[in-house]
């Protein structure tokens, strides 16, 4: 009876490895490998000028809008022209995305005004200056008639470019020289507005472009209260963008504000960063000899976009470095295909490598495509893609009632693939990090 039940006791044994085999073998899974190259992605990258000569296969553009060219008449705003300088509406058709600044003041080598004349024959208090910076008109920004006039024209702006995403980021703008927020009030210009006028100006923008990014360009504590996100207009110099970073992480003065800056050290989470290479330090310099500097900077900073000067292709090494650091880079790591009763469920499990969450709450899908690349099946998978922070890993499942796949290949000219849909275009847009074929904008899983 011993020797009976050791034998039924060994069976049960081998019953119980045949089922692990057997459970092993069914259930399979896939690594894949990360895409090191640098490309550009929706959303992130350089944002060169419509025109420029290093737009190539960016996804992004800044536009500096003046308020001379948006509004030369008073309530009539010069949209057929502006549309066809900038070639909005084949942007949008291209799903290119914009970096916009409205701006008041940028000066220049000739004496001019960037306000309509219509504004400046209803204010006409600000400063006509030449100094270091060049020449121009610094409108007072406390004048009830401009303010209100401002919020109008903000409106407007808001109105036509819509809420369908085409604007991605909107920098502020409109105070101050080149927008920056900053008077040579040294110089003798009217000064800038105090704390209470200076929110009054970014509620304008809150309302006008509810749907955006907006960026600012030190962390006012308006900034840190709404959630809104920063630019650093000196990227490359390192004593400037560390006097940035500072204020980031500790606050601090505004002219003569004591604490009119917020110590805002790990918004980056939730908002994003842009800025532009500076021009007080030779692309050369900075994409050669200072490069490492360069990249560890943009790193600390956790830029997604940089515009309107960008690295220039001659660095084509410096350009892709900087290009590989910006935002962030989504990729699949591990795939699990378990059959079950129904069907196939689908496992994935997606890392963010990059140096900046995605921002926006766009659809990620998983598809079942025929030989053609018809989708015979979506499926949305239940990713918070502004959750995933760089270095963390989301693990996401699905289940394919009645199909049965296999890593093999052979699945009747089906395949598996995945996308990011970009809401103004309705079209898969986000490349992912990972060695793969690409497909209709979608990376092919099997």
């Amino acid at each position: 009876m011993a020797e009976l039940a050791s034998l039924l006791a060994a069976g049960l044994f081998l019953l119980g490895m045949g089922g692990s085999m057997l459970k092993n073998a069914a259930t399979q899974t896939r690594i894949y490998t990360p895409d090191e190259s640098a490309f550009p992605n929706a959303q992130i990258g350089y944002a060169p000028m419509t025109d420029s000569a290093y737009a190539q296969d960016s996804l992004l553009r800044y536009v500096e809008l003046r308020w001379r060219e948006v509004e030369p008449q008073e309530g009539v705003y010069a949209w057929d022209a502006l549309d066809a300088q900038y070639g909005f509406r084949d942007l949008r058709a291209r799903g290119i995305h914009l970096v916009v600044r409205f701006v008041c003041d940028v000066p220049g080598q000739e004496s001019h005004m960037d306000i309509p004349d219509w504004l400046y024959a209803q204010t006409g208090d600000g400063s006509w200056y030449s100094t270091d910076y060049g020449k121009g008109y610094s409108p007072d920004y406390s004048n009830a008639t401009f303010r209100a006039a401002h919020r109008r024209v903000l409106a407007a702006l808001g109105e036509h470019f819509g809420t369908d995403g085409f604007v991605t980021y909107v920098e502020l703008g409109s105070l101050g020289h080149w927008g920056e927020w900053h008077i040579k009030t040294g110089e003798g210009l009217v000064p800038m507005p105090g704390e209470a006028i200076r929110d009054e100006y970014v509620a304008d923008y809150e309302a006008a472009f509810p749907t955006a990014k907006l960026l600012m360009r030190r962390p006012f504590n308006i900034t840190a209260a709404h959630g809104l996100g920063v630019y650093n207009d000196m990227t490359g110099h390192g004593k400037d963008t560390a006097e940035w970073l500072g204020w980031l992480q500790n606050g601090g003065w505004y002219g003569e504000e004591p604490n009119a800056l917020a110590p805002m050290p790990a918004f980056w989470q939730n908002a994003p960063v842009g800025g532009e290479f500076t021009s007080s330090i030779p692309m050369k310099t900075m994409l050669r000899s200072q490069l490492s500097q360069t990249v560890e900077l943009v790193q600390q900073s956790h830029m997604s976009f940089l515009g309107p000067k960008v690295a220039e292709e001659t660095y084509r090494g410096g350009y892709n470095a900087v290009l590989k650091n910006l935002g962030y880079r989504l990729r699949v790591t591990q795939l699990t295909l378990t059959p079950g009763p129904g069907g196939t469920t689908v496992t994935l499990m997606i890392r963010n490598d990059g140096n900046a969450p995605f921002y926006w709450d766009w659809s990620t899908n998983l598809y079942l495509e025929d030989a053609a690349g018809n989708p015979l099946r979506t499926l949305p998978l239940g990713l918070s893609l502004p959750e995933l922070l760089p270095g963390q890993e989301q693990t996401v499942s699905v289940t394919l009632e009645g199909v049965r796949l296999s890593l093999s290949g052979k699945n009747g000219g089906q395949r598996l693939t995945l996308g990011i849909v970009d809401p103004m275009t309705g079209r898969d847009a986000v490349r992912f990090a990972m060695k793969t074929k690409i497909r209709n904008g979608r990376a092919v899983l099997i």
